[in-house]
C-alpha cells in the first residue's frame, strides 16, 4: 500500500487531478474518523476533515516521497484539528442527538435490542460525553495516546508541546474522565 501511495503522491505532485481524488478517497474515512475523535461532534468533524483534506492537498507539493505517507498524513490532520479546536470553543451535545447516525438514547431504550447492547451504547455515549467535556487540548492528547496509539514523545512533537506538558495533560484528563465516569456509574472515589 505504501508504494501505491507513493505513486499516487508523485502523480499529485505532477498535477494529475485524478490522483488527488483517488488519494483523498482512499483516506477520507481515516481523516473523518480521526477528526471525529477530536471533536466529538459530527458537524464539527465534517468541517475539520474538510479543512484537513484541503491542508493535505496544499501540503502535498512539499511532501518528501521517501517518507512514509500515513504518519505524514496523520500529522497534517492532527495539526488541522489543533488549529480548529484552538479557534472554536466546544459545543455541548444534546442527549437526544443521535451519535454517528444511530438512534438517540430514548429511541434505543424503546428498541427491542438486547440489554447488553444498550448498556454498551450507554457506556460508549457516557464516555464520549465525558471526552467531549474535556478541554480541547486534554481531549487531543487522550485521542492521540489512547486511540491513535502515539507515545508521549510523538504526541509532544505532533502537538508542539513540551513532553512534561503532555504528561500533565494526560494525567489531568484521565483524572477528569475517572471522576465523571465514576459519578455516572457510582464507582467509589
Amino acid at each position: 500500500m505504501e508504494s501505491d501511495d507513493r505513486q499516487l503522491v508523485l502523480k499529485c505532485q505532477a498535477g494529475q487531478e485524478d490522483a488527488y481524488r483517488e488519494l483523498l478517497s482512499r483516506y477520507e474515512g481515516y481523516i473523518f474518523s480521526l477528526c471525529h475523535r477530536f471533536s466529538d461532534n459530527h458537524e464539527d468533524a465534517l468541517e475539520m476533515s474538510q479543512e484537513a483534506m484541503l491542508k493535505v492537498v496544499l501540503a502535498l507539493p512539499a511532501y518528501h516521497v521517501n517518507r512514509p505517507f500515513k504518519p505524514w498524513l496523520r500529522q497534517v490532520v492532527i495539526n488541522a484539528c489543533i488549529n480548529y479546536l484552538r479557534c472554536r470553543s466546544p459545543d455541548l451535545l444534546s442527549l437526544d442527538q443521535p451519535l454517528d447516525g444511530e438512534l438517540s438514547m430514548g429511541q434505543m431504550l424503546a428498541d427491542p435490542r438486547s440489554e447488553r447492547q444498550v448498556e454498551r451504547m450507554e457506556t460508549r455515549d457516557a464516555l464520549q460525553r465525558a471526552l467531549g467535556a474535556l478541554p480541547p487540548l486534554y481531549r487531543m492528547v487522550v485521542v492521540m495516546r489512547h486511540q491513535e496509539d502515539m507515545n508521549y514523545q510523538e504526541i509532544a512533537e505532533a502537538a508542539g508541546l513540551p513532553l512534561g506538558t503532555v504528561k500533565s495533560y494526560l494525567f489531568r484528563a484521565r483524572s477528569q474522565l475517572r471522576q465523571v465516569m465514576g459519578e455516572a456509574y457510582g464507582w467509589g472515589a
